[in-house]
């Protein structure tokens, strides 16, 4: 299975590793630590139980509240904001992007990818329960993988039922609708050529302002942002089996030594061997 390392690229990091399908924490601490903007190779679900945390997410800040199920896309470039003064008690799930395409249920992650909005507001005890349960499970118990499978399984379904109803209220967040759109369109544009004075002529804004706001709602540049996720689903593509100069071409990149050079740096390997990895 994969390794996923801290990696520091200047403008955020890639944080944690994943070294099976799927792996729970029920932590409970006061942080004094200051995250920056980061990223995960996994994806994570968040169960909020109490504390003074704001998460920062794709350029979103969500408050959180106790019974808040808090989604996080494998590559969503996010940073949680910890008072010092309150406990932060959590569970946290990192789940594998293979895993969740085996078991046919990364879809709760897609819906919240497609609406923009990553937060289930009081969730119902129900979830909570389920989570609780994989917390308590013990591996010296009889089919300790295939009951942890099945309870998480049942969770995916019941949050991906929440989520399909959920309610998106403007409200429950901060965000800057001009960013917003802004990364919408990047997002939905990776293939094609993204320039800034491009970008500022279209979202009628002056390429000053426009960089200037970007980073300040998101964490870090539009090239950088840009950059990283070409790379991440040029490696998503390459591990679904595609050629390394199709993945390449496909995900925006133009020149092929550049886009080998800026693999390396992003994932700490080469696409040759990351392939052979996965």
């Amino acid at each position: 299975m994969k390794r996923f390392d801290y990696v520091t690229d200047g403008e955020y990091s890639k944080r944690g590793y994943l070294l099976n399908d799927f792996k729970v924490f029920n932590i409970r601490d006061k942080r004094s630590e200051t995250f920056e903007f980061h990223y995960h190779e996994f994806n994570k679900i968040i169960f909020f139980k109490s504390g003074d945390v704001k998460y920062n997410i794709e350029g979103k800040e969500y408050q959180l509240k106790p019974n808040d199920i808090l989604l996080v896309k494998r590559g969503d470039i996010h940073r949680p904001i910890i008072s010092e003064n309150e406990f932060y008690d959590r569970i946290v799930i990192w789940i594998d992007d293979s895993y969740l395409n085996a078991i046919r249920l990364l879809e709760c992650f897609e819906i919240a990818e497609k609406t923009g909005f990553k937060l289930i507001k009081g969730a119902d005890n129900q979830l909570f329960s389920l989570a609780e349960k994989l917390c308590r499970s013990n591996e010296k118990d009889f089919a300790y993988k295939e009951y942890n499978e099945a309870l998480l399984t049942q969770l995916l379904i019941l949050i991906t039922r929440s989520i399909m109803h959920n309610d998106i209220d403007i409200k429950k967040y901060k965000s800057d609708e001009q960013i917003d759109r802004l990364l919408k369109y990047i997002n939905s544009n990776l293939d094609k050529k993204l320039r800034i004075d491009s970008l500022a002529e279209m979202f009628f804004i002056s390429r000053y302002h426009l960089m200037h706001k970007f980073k300040e709602q998101t964490g870090t540049t539009i090239y950088s942002y840009i950059q990283s996720k070409r790379l991440l689903n040029a490696a998503k593509s390459i591990k679904c089996g595609m050629s390394i100069k199709e993945a390449c071409y496909m995900n925006g990149f133009n020149d092929y030594s550049v886009f080998l050079k800026a693999f390396k740096k992003e994932f700490g390997t080469t696409p040759t061997k990351y392939k052979e990895r996965e």
